[in-house]
C-alpha cells in the first residue's frame, strides 16, 4: 500500500476512536474494549531482552496485551498504542506461541494447551507499519491541547534547536 493510502487509512481508523479527557490508556482499553464486545487488558511483564517489546494475545473471551514493564512510561505507552493499532485495523495473528513463550507469559498454563488456545503476534511488515501509525495516530490526539512543559532548563542559544528536534520528533511527517 502506498503510504499515503496508509496514512489516509490508518487516520480514518484513529479518528473513530473516542480518546477520553483526561486521556488515560487504561480508560482508552475500557473504552475499546466496550466498543469491540470483548474487554483489553493491559499486562506488564519482563521480556527478555532483544524480543518483543509487546504483543497483542486475543483469547476466545477477551484481548490481552501485554508490554515491557522496564521501560519508561511513554515507551510503554507506544507499545499499547502499536498494539491497540493492530486490533482496530482488524489484524490477525498467524503463528501460535512456542512453548518458551507460553512459560515465561503464562507459567501456570501447560505450553501445548497455550499453543492450541492462543495466537502469538506475527505481522507481515505492512501490518507492523499500519499498527505503528495507528498506535502513533491515537497518542498524538492524546496529546492535543495538553501544554508541554520544558523538561530542562535551556540557555537562550539552545532554545530554538530544542523546539525544532522536539516538533520533528513529536510531529513525523509521513
Amino acid at each position: 500500500m502506498k503510504l499515503h493510502r496508509l496514512r489516509k487509512r490508518c487516520e480514518q481508523i484513529a479518528a473513530e476512536v473516542e480518546i477520553p479527557k483526561p486521556f488515560d490508556i487504561q480508560r482508552l482499553c475500557d473504552l475499546l474494549g466496550e466498543r469491540r464486545g470483548r474487554p483489553i487488558h493491559l499486562v506488564p511483564i519482563r521480556l527478555p531482552a532483544l524480543t518483543v517489546c509487546g504483543m497483542c494475545v486475543p483469547t476466545g473471551e477477551f484481548d490481552a496485551i501485554f508490554f515491557e514493564q522496564d521501560t519508561s512510561p511513554l515507551h510503554q505507552l507506544l507499545i499499547i498504542g502499536h498494539e491497540l493499532g493492530h486490533l482496530l485495523a482488524g489484524h490477525q495473528t498467524t503463528e501460535v506461541l512456542d512453548p518458551e513463550a507460553s512459560r515465561l507469559l503464562l507459567p501456570d498454563l501447560d505450553p501445548q494447551l497455550v499453543q492450541r488456545s492462543l495466537g502469538r503476534s506475527n505481522y507481515a511488515a505492512a501490518e507492523e507499519r499500519e499498527a505503528e501509525m495507528i498506535g502513533s495516530l491515537l497518542l498524538r490526539r492524546a496529546r492535543a491541547g495538553r501544554v508541554v512543559e520544558q523538561e530542562s532548563p535551556l540557555d537562550s542559544r539552545h532554545t530554538e534547536l530544542y523546539g525544532r528536534l522536539r516538533h520533528s520528533l513529536e510531529h513525523p511527517d509521513w
